[in-house]
């Protein structure tokens, strides 16, 4: 789309992927079209996002968004063992609501056009009789219901509705073999501790997590889908928040449930564009298979294909993700069962309980500096550091009636 003007971009959903990838188009000449129901909802996900995506997207901070932020984690082992340690980089929460219409309103703000419709149907017409590439026609009906409107045609359309959406299914067919958990969890009122809380449990692929917003938190847990009933979860989750909190926020808390992707083992098997379209964020599945973080990937996914749509080549898409964060999430996904193995958590909660050097470690993987494909290499380099620590811990530590 090296010459913008006339060029018409669909793009299927206003989250955070979407809205980006809309701004981006819009702010380089190109018309562009977002569909989006839900003005402001929320999401079942904790909400958070590191100091890398800070660092990408300053202009969420500082804007009256609605954010919180943190400089703490605790960290609760299987066995119970707990630690607490500072976030060398701040972690800001943000209510999914607010984050939600904050993106769209700045999409719109670049000259966006956002119609609060939700499409019941695309189609392309195919190719032209001269060869040239066919155009997209999409209907969409109001958001309150209604008869469904025709819209278009469009020359390329950007399918950003989350990993249930209709559009991914539309696009490719089968969606079979790929990697998806089961979320559930609270909106817990009036709960907004200054730290976050992460809980894991013997053989589970997941864990338990309690964000603090800034006039709630958001509780939940997330496995494997079919690994545990989601009653079982539920009673995870339920036993460990009673143990913590008030009983009256547990009974006013509002539920959620909800599918979250992951990134495949293969980096080849996860097709991102056809012909006149692509996925961005959930719906291409650019989710980490370990923390379930899908914000930041969402977003960096939708200015990839902004950037590769103006330049006229929207298959430099695909090429740009595998070498931004493809290989790091399949590597992920792939040793998912070593980092989840409560051997090694119940390790590395002793050890950043004992040592900084190990808690920093801790906190460069939650502020995303810290790649998972040399996290062992890190942990390893860092063992005399952490002996040394370990016996000045020792030595200093304070004599017990049954020592002397």
């Amino acid at each position: 789309m090296q010459d913008r003007r006339g060029k018409r971009v669909a793009v299927i959903g206003g989250g955070p992927g979407g809205a980006q990838c809309a701004r981006r188009l819009a702010e380089a000449g190109v018309d562009v079209t977002v569909f989006e129901p839900r003005v402001r909802f929320e999401k079942a996900c904790g909400g958070g996002i590191p100091a890398r995506g800070l660092e990408r997207y300053p202009f969420l901070i500082g804007a009256g968004l609605a954010g919180k932020e943190i400089r703490e984690c605790l960290v609760v082992a299987p066995s119970g063992r707990e630690t607490r340690f500072a976030l060398g980089d701040p972690l800001y929460v943000f209510s999914r609501g607010a984050l939600h219409s904050f993106m769209l309103s700045r999409a719109a703000t670049a000259g966006a056009r956002v119609v609060q419709a939700r499409v019941v149907s695309f189609r392309n017409t195919g190719p032209g009789a001269d060869g040239t590439r066919g155009s997209w026609d999409v209907r969409a009906a109001a958001a309150g219901g209604g008869e469904a409107v025709a819209f278009g045609p469009f020359d390329f359309l950007v399918a950003a509705d989350g990993a249930a959406g209709a559009a991914r299914r539309r696009l490719l067919l089968s969606t079979s073999g790929t990697e998806v958990s089961q979320g559930i969890g609270y909106y817990l009122p009036d709960v907004s501790e200054g730290f976050i809380t992460l809980k894991f449990y013997p053989r589970l692929h997941g864990y338990l997590w309690v964000f603090p917003r800034p006039d709630h938190s958001s509780a939940g847990i997330c496995a494997t889908l079919g690994a545990l009933p989601v009653s079982g979860l539920r009673r995870l989750m339920d036993d460990f928040l009673s143990r913590r909190y008030p009983a009256e926020a547990l009974a006013t808390a509002a539920r959620y449930a909800a599918l979250i992707p992951g990134a495949p083992q293969d980096p080849g098997s996860a097709r991102l564009q056809g012909d006149g379209w692509a996925l961005i964020g959930d719906a291409a599945h650019l989710v980490d298979p370990l923390t379930r973080e899908g914000i930041y990937y969402a977003m960096v996914s939708g200015d990839l294909l902004a950037e590769a749509l103006c330049r006229g080549r929207p298959e430099l898409y695909a090429d740009a993700w595998a070498r931004h964060g493809a290989q790091e999430l399949s590597w992920a996904a792939a040793h998912g069962n070593s980092f989840f193995d409560s051997r090694f958590i119940e390790r590395l909660v002793f050890l950043a309980a004992a040592s900084p050097a190990i808690a920093g470690v801790l906190s460069d993987v939650i502020s995303g500096r810290q790649a998972y494909r040399t996290l062992k290499r890190r942990l390893l380099l860092n063992i005399p550091l952490v002996a040394a620590q370990l016996v000045r811990r020792a030595v200093t530590a304070p004599l017990r009636p049954r020592d002397i």
